[in-house]
């Protein structure tokens, strides 16, 4: 049986049951306490009884989850007697889960799970959609790119383990200092900031890109929805001259909006990939401010390696669903028939259909969707 320790983020801020927080609640959101706890639809859950429930879930049937991940992990089987010690992380507070990460020492050798716990039945709700989606696309796209999912308790304070990936982090819009020019900063715990080089970044834009649309289903329209920079769904690696991408969330794999039914001719999935590819690129450029400041918009550079991951990932949604080589070449020239104003009148019933026209994100979309727009016409149009 393994030793047990709880920490709040790092090792230099361990908690037990002596320490004040113990008895306290946890916050309700990543930005701070619910404003209004009337309208909070769970229970209040202590510091306390929220490390408990997770060494708890770790714990259950001689330590079965945590045994099983590590068997995955280390590729040869795993008793419990080859458990040392189990180390609880309360990383943040999201807006649907509370997140735990889990260092288990095996063997001498350490690997990092996350615990994703749910109070609330907006997040358990969330939680069981998220597991469905995660296991469908980790099977039919078994690259690495988002969490597997180990186990799944649904019942009370809900609990998924997934893969942590160690090294990734999360990064944001943020102003240089000395320019005040747009750069993207990673969260990696630094002292000195750390960030990215415009190609770096491209790399960043270019991966997010190709992620999601290898994910999007061009049949049906399910594709990952919803996501955001601005909640950290994305985390990259930095590695040398490049990154790495990773995505830790899938909400949902749903249709597009106004996509019900699986496409019925050649020009009724090319309109709805149009619709698709057009968010795409607009949301791709929102975020805020180091994370948490003002919604900001990302500069014209992101916007070539962002068509170039899409059209990267549209030949592997094209392939995995067993289309013709000369898919990507038939939407570009399907895109590329219509005029400017054409295009525009799509972004325009884009925006209202995803954007709330009351919120900060939508008044900076609309003033920046005519320059995106003719943008992007001229990036397809160049080939």
């Amino acid at each position: 049986m393994p030793t047990v320790s709880y920490f709040l983020s790092t090792i230099d801020h361990p908690l037990d049951e002596d320490h004040p927080l113990w008895h306290c609640p946890l916050p309700g959101n990543r930005l701070g306490a619910v404003k209004n706890p009337a309208s909070h639809d769970s229970a209040t859950v202590t510091y306390g009884e929220y490390f408990t429930a997770v060494s708890d879930f770790c714990g259950a049937r001689g330590w079965g989850r945590i045994i099983a991940a590590a068997s995955r992990q280390l590729k040869q089987p795993v008793v419990e007697n080859d458990l040392e010690r189990l180390a609880i992380f309360l990383e943040k507070h999201g807006a649907f889960y509370h997140p735990a990460r889990l260092q288990v020492t095996v063997k001498d050798q350490v690997f990092s799970f996350v615990v994703n716990v749910a109070a609330s039945n907006h997040g358990r709700k969330a939680m069981a959609r998220e597991v469905t989606a995660l296991e469908h696309l980790n099977a039919q796209r078994p690259f690495g790119w988002f969490p597997r999912v180990h186990s799944f308790a649904p019942d009370g304070l809900s609990m998924f383990m997934g893969d942590w990936f160690d090294g990734f982090h999360e990064f944001h819009l943020t102003r240089q200092p000395d320019s005040g020019e747009p750069a993207i900063v990673v969260w990696d715990g630094a002292a000195t900031r750390c960030l990215l080089s415009e190609t770096q970044a491209a790399d960043m834009y270019r991966n997010a890109a190709m992620i999601l649309t290898a994910c999007y289903d061009p049949i049906t329209s399910n594709q990952i929805f919803p996501w955001h920079h601005a909640a950290g769904d994305f985390v990259v690696r930095v590695e040398g001259g490049g990154v790495t991408v990773r995505l830790i969330t899938v909400r949902d794999y749903v249709p597009m909006p106004g996509c019900v039914a699986e496409a019925d001719s050649e020009r009724s999935l090319l309109d709805a990939l149009v619709v698709f590819f057009i968010h795409l690129s607009v949301r791709m450029r929102l975020d805020r401010l180091d994370g948490v400041s003002d919604v900001a918009w990302a500069p014209d550079h992101c916007l070539a390696p962002l068509v170039d991951g899409f059209f990267m990932g549209l030949d592997l949604a094209g392939r995995i669903n067993g289309f013709p080589d000369t898919f990507p070449g038939m939407f570009r020239h399907f895109y590329n028939r219509h005029d400017d104003d054409d295009q525009m009148a799509v972004a325009r019933r884009i925006t209202e259909t995803f954007f709330d026209r009351r919120t900060e994100e939508r008044r900076l979309i609309d003033r920046h969707l005519p320059r995106h727009m003719k943008r992007l016409h001229r990036l397809l149009a160049a080939v």
